[in-house]
């Protein structure tokens, strides 16, 4: 995922509370997604990231 790469990012420059927005954000992504794997997650990429984003 992208959004973590972001999230390593702003752990790697000091914004550790920035980073675990992110990934409380990409956790609650995690639990609403119909499985993993690409194709069946039951989201698109765009409904992936507004969820992160909303829940940062």
């Amino acid at each position: 995922m992208a959004i973590g790469a972001r999230q390593m990012l702003l752990d790697e420059l000091g914004e550790s509370k920035a980073a675990a927005d992110v990934e409380k954000g990409i956790k609650y992504a995690c639990t609403q997604m119909k499985s993993m794997s690409a194709g069946k997650m039951g989201m698109s990429t765009t409904e992936v990231g507004d969820t992160v984003a909303a829940n940062i």
